[in-house]
């Protein structure tokens, strides 16, 4: 099988991560590529060596039997003489009618989760061409033994850290996070919250300038005496960087209004992390409360515009508010009883290991082009 396979292979997001190792899986099994980069945003990382290589001599291949988008609906192109499936997923009980017909050009569309072959085919896609596709994590690298990265601004090595990982944008959550922290600990609980943020837009900066003084902000609004520490990351990391951050830390956490899969959380517990993240969207598919601290969410609320080049995007869909009271009462939880807390992520590592690999999302996305192939 010969495929073209387009996306942002350089990219910082979700995305670009999903591409790198599905480019891996499907090389492995023996699947000819040819690979096609399309910019997604202004921040990139750089890729690992074996990656590098691998797409070097990947972008010389011309000769292809059918085209693999791995991105959002808007960057899919209709080839009429070739077979096109697209993987793809979203944030919201719904999609933009923009990327409905988007979708429904391509023969097949493939989803991480039931939640989104839900919200896709309300929305309108055609349901025959929705199939669900669950994505792996790299368990030759996210693993609980290893290099741990404790940053230098730490004032103690012994101290209890809570990490969280994303873009900077109003859908992570990063304010109700930062306010549900602030109001639980004080700086005499000897605890630190670890924020790896960064911007995809033309914003961005190295050292994070304008993130930083918005976290200041929200912190000090809360008006708090001593508030508890906070250390922003705004550099990026490889993917083979990432790991040793998350062993180098006690707690995974995310107060998302919702995610197309929740990364993250799934590689944080491979790497026996304990994780708090929000009771909705695509990981709620995979996380339950036996392996893993859920939010409760207050509602499913309108999303508002807020002047970003997404709001689009979500234009007249909801997504969900997660419960800052009970955010609060789950970080408690873990600080004060992590041995629990680590049972309970060793539970969500098995779990993991035994269900999402990337191996089984290459074939997945083998079987799915040779029925295709075989129907024409």
């Amino acid at each position: 099988m010969k495929l073209k396979v387009l996306g942002s292979v350089d990219g910082v997001t979700g995305y670009g991560e999903v591409i790198r190792q599905i480019i891996l899986a499907l090389h492995e099994l023996g699947v000819n590529l040819w690979v096609q980069p399309q910019n997604c945003g202004c921040t990139h990382i750089k890729i690992s060596p074996e990656i590098d290589r691998l797409l070097t001599i990947l972008k010389l291949e011309k000769k292809y039997e059918g085209c693999f988008y791995v991105n959002v609906p808007s960057f899919f192109r209709v080839n009429m003489e070739k077979p096109s499936i697209g993987l793809t997923m979203s944030e919201a009980d719904g999609i933009c009618h923009g990327w409905v017909n988007c979708c429904n050009r391509l023969e097949r569309i493939l989803v991480p989760s039931r939640f989104n072959y839900e919200t896709f085919r309300q929305s309108g896609v055609k349901e025959n061409k929705l199939r669900i596709l669950p994505l792996g994590v790299d368990f030759k690298h996210f693993t609980p033994e290893g290099k741990k990265l404790i940053p230098k601004e730490l004032d103690s090595d012994s101290m209890f850290t809570f990490l969280s990982i994303g873009e900077w944008l109003p859908r992570k959550g990063f304010d109700i996070l930062l306010k549900a922290y602030v109001q639980e600990f004080s700086l005499q609980d000897d605890v630190c919250l670890i924020l790896k943020c960064y911007s995809n837009n033309s914003d961005y900066d190295l050292v994070g300038t304008r993130i930083g003084k918005e976290i200041s902000a929200i912190i000090k609004n809360e008006k708090k005496i001593n508030p508890p520490s906070v250390i922003l990351l705004p550099q990026t990391l490889s993917s083979r960087e990432m790991p040793s951050l998350y062993r180098g830390v006690n707690c995974f956490v995310l107060a998302t209004h919702g995610e197309g899969w929740n990364m993250p959380a799934f590689e944080a517990l491979a790497c026996g992390v304990p994780v708090i993240t929000t009771n909705w969207s695509a990981h709620a598919d995979y996380l339950n409360d036996g392996i893993a601290y859920l939010i409760e969410i207050e509602g499913i609320k309108p999303i508002p515009a807020y002047g970003l080049s997404v709001d689009e995007i979500y234009l007249g869909n909801r997504w969900a508010q997660p419960s800052m009271e009970h955010l609060r009462s789950l970080m408690r939880s873990v600080y004060e009883n992590y041995e629990q807390a680590k049972r309970k992520a060793n539970k969500g590592m098995k779990m993991i290991r035994a269900n999402l690999s990337w191996e089984e999302c290459g074939r997945g996305v083998i079987r799915h082009f040779t029925e295709i192939m075989q129907n024409k």
